[in-house]
Order: C-alpha cells, then sequence, then structure tokens
C-alpha cells in the first residue's frame, strides 16, 4: 500500500468524518462508498483509523466522554490542542500526524453522532448565528363557508363555530376539531391554508386526522354528505383515514388525479411544478391519474408526472413521513430537493450561485434552525451557504 498523505488538512478530517458517520449510520450513497472504500485502501494506517472509528466500543466511549462536555467546545479544544494544521506548531508538538488526524476524527464523529439526540430544550437553548432562519410552527388560516377568515395561530383556543350544525373549536393542543352536532341543510366547505413556515393538524367530522405540511391548502365540507367523503389538496398532507366501508374517502390533488381509500394511513405531496407523491403506510389505496391506475400496498409508493404513473415498490417511507413527525429525513437527496424543502418551512428563498450534483444522507429536527442543516451539508467540503435576510446564497 502507499503511503498515506498525512496530515490531514481540516477539509480533508471532516470529509472522512462525513463518511465514517455515514458508514456508522448506513446512510452513504453508492459513490460515497466507493470514495470511503478508496480511502481505507490507500494506506494501512487508514485502514487501521477505519477500524477505530467504527469499533463498536471506541463509539460508545467516545459518546459517553462528549455527553460529558459541550461537545461543540469540546471539539474546538481538540483542534487547538492538536494544531494539525500549522507544521510549524506541529514541530514543536512533535504529535505523529495519524494519531492527531485519528484524535480529530473521533472527536468530530462523536459530535454528530450526538447532535440528533439533543431534546427539544437543548435545541432551542442552543446559540443561533446572528444571519439565521429560524424554524416554523402551527401556522394556518381558516376560511369558513360564509367568508370569515380566522388566523389560527393568534385564535385563541376553544369555540370558532357551531351554527352550521358542526362544532369546529381550536383545542389546547392546537387542534382543529370538527364535531356533527345535528345534520346540516346543505354542504358548507371550510379551506385551511398553511403559509410557508407553517404547519396545522385537523380532525374532520368523520374522525379521519390530517397533518398539513408549509405551503399546502385543504377543502373539505364541514360535513360530509352520504355519498363519498371527498377533500381537495394542494401541497403536502399526511391522512389517518376514518374506517367507512360504506363512504369511501377520496383525496382529489389534481384535475385528473385523485387517491381513493376506504380507511387507511398514507402520504400525500403533490407541490406545485414538482411530481406527485403518493406513499402508502398502512391499508389499501387506490391512485388514478389522466393516464394509468394504481393499487398501492403499504410500503409502496405512486409517483405521477404530466398523467404518467410510476410504481415504487419499496418506497422511502422515513423520508416521505419525517416532516409529519417533526424530522427531516434525506436520503440521498440532491441539493435541489433539500432547499425546497427549507424555503417553505424557514419561509426562505433560495438563490444558486452555484451548481451541485452532490447527494447528501442525514437527518435533523425540524426544530433546528436553519443554520444546522447549511452546516451538516458543508461537511461535505464541496457546497457552501451564506444567509442574508430572507435570501439563502448556495455557493461553490
Amino acid at each position: 500500500m502507499k503511503e498515506s498523505p498525512l496530515p490531514y488538512s481540516d477539509e480533508k478530517a471532516y470529509r472522512i468524518a462525513y463518511l465514517v458517520l455515514g458508514y456508522i449510520r448506513k446512510t452513504l450513497t453508492e459513490a460515497e462508498h466507493d470514495e470511503l472504500d478508496a480511502w481505507v485502501e490507500a494506506s494501512d494506517e487508514n485502514m487501521l483509523l477505519f477500524e477505530e472509528l467504527t469499533d463498536e466500543k471506541n463509539i460508545e466511549a467516545n459518546l459517553a466522554w462528549m455527553e460529558s462536555v459541550q461537545t461543540e467546545k469540546a471539539l474546538e479544544k481538540t483542534k487547538e490542542q492538536l494544531q494539525f494544521s500549522s507544521p510549524a506548531k506541529n514541530k514543536r508538538r512533535k504529535l505523529w500526524p495519524f494519531m492527531a488526524a485519528a484524535a480529530i476524527l473521533i472527536a468530530i464523529i462523536a459530535v454528530y453522532l450526538i447532535q440528533p439526540w439533543k431534546t427539544n430544550s437543548q435545541i432551542n437553548t442552543a446559540p443561533v448565528a446572528t444571519n439565521d432562519a429560524l424554524p416554523g410552527g402551527n401556522k394556518a388560516i381558516l376560511t369558513l363557508s360564509n367568508g370569515a377568515i380566522i388566523n389560527l395561530e393568534e385564535k385563541s383556543t376553544g369555540l370558532i363555530q357551531s351554527e352550521t350544525g358542526t362544532k369546529i373549536e381550536k383545542t389546547g393542543d392546537g387542534l382543529l376539531m370538527y364535531e356533527k352536532l345535528t345534520d346540516a341543510k346543505q354542504t358548507n366547505y371550510n379551506t385551511v391554508s398553511i403559509p410557508r413556515g407553517g404547519q396545522y393538524a385537523l380532525a374532520l367530522s368523520d374522525g379521519t386526522k390530517v397533518w398539513l405540511n408549509a405551503l399546502s391548502s385543504l377543502k373539505f365540507p364541514e360535513q360530509f354528505p352520504d355519498s363519498t367523503r371527498v377533500v381537495e389538496l394542494t401541497g403536502e398532507a399526511f391522512f389517518h383515514v376514518a374506517k367507512d366501508k360504506k363512504h369511501p374517502f377520496i383525496v382529489k390533488i389534481n384535475e385528473n388525479e385523485q387517491v381513493k381509500v376506504l380507511g387507511t394511513q398514507f402520504n400525500v405531496s403533490s407541490y406545485k411544478d414538482e411530481e406527485s407523491k403518493i406513499t402508502l403506510i398502512e391499508g389499501s389505496v387506490q391512485v388514478n391519474s389522466k393516464n394509468d391506475r394504481l393499487l398501492l400496498a403499504p410500503g409502496q409508493q405512486a409517483k405521477i408526472n404530466n398523467g404518467n404513473m410510476l410504481l415504487e415498490k419499496h418506497a422511502d417511507t422515513e423520508a416521505a413521513t419525517g416532516w409529519k413527525n417533526g424530522e427531516f429525513v434525506f436520503h440521498d437527496a440532491d441539493v435541489y430537493g433539500i432547499m425546497r424543502q427549507a424555503e417553505r418551512w424557514y419561509d426562505v428563498n433560495v438563490i444558486y450561485r452555484a451548481t451541485s450534483s452532490e447527494h447528501f444522507n442525514f437527518s435533523i429536527s425540524r426544530n433546528e434552525p436553519l443554520s444546522k442543516i447549511l452546516h451538516v451539508m458543508e461537511l461535505t467540503g464541496k457546497i457552501h451557504f451564506k444567509i442574508e435576510n430572507k435570501s439563502v446564497y448556495v455557493l461553490p
């Protein structure tokens, strides 16, 4: 084997840390696997270092140590002590470069193994960069059948309306709830619209629960008529449909596209200028488009683009539904897909000053400020970002 090109620069150390962490979490793309394999096979030192970093006992020991201190400060202190980026200082310390690289990599990996386990209180008290974008929250606009517009973020808990035979209230946990009191004389439609930087959950009069993601809207009747249960969706929503064999539940997502179910759990993503994705978690659904029809089984996904439908038999359900559980989950995701989600949740505009073919694998809480997501992506050393006011610049 050829000799390892040590000592490492900061950029090189971070890149190897990113690859090793991806190996531990089993989230590497095929190209990243090849890159890691090439590095491991480059020298005996690299192979030994890789074995040390991926040894379960070493990982547990490092985690225990990092949990007992402030991880970011510990990382900076480790870097200062090693000082391997300055040849002059390295001569004074006479620290073997291989050991320096091992120590810094262990510290980096320990930091990023711990980060996703932080509690909400730890996240909320973490320092935020001056130029940053904070996460969204429970925000929605309710438009009633009489044209009244209600800002649910500002609306106090309690009754909203009951005059039409349906009780509408905002509960203490931020849920918009519909309850049938008497048979309505006519079908009254309501619309819940979610702005950028918002999300909201509602319970329909039949017991179906719906979670709406940012920049989405749902039009639905206060009470469902006797024939079918039909709602109209733009954007993204997760449905947990109440079972009713006599009354199928239909989600209209475009003029010629709909999802038909009896009782099930599924996610629908149908944003403008993006392909529609219907991901089934439980039960069964029939997906209809202009040109095709599919019956999905749990764990499958239908993709619709310009009326043409494609069946994904082994869908990435974790990535499709992570938002509903308060997480961003990216598996082999490109920059553009990640930044589209960032635009909607953080209410920012993304400006591209560089293109990128890089793909990413990581998950992170939606409670984190935007800078944390960008920082994880910057660890690859192949892309950089700058936040100014409500704009995010993608840089080479």
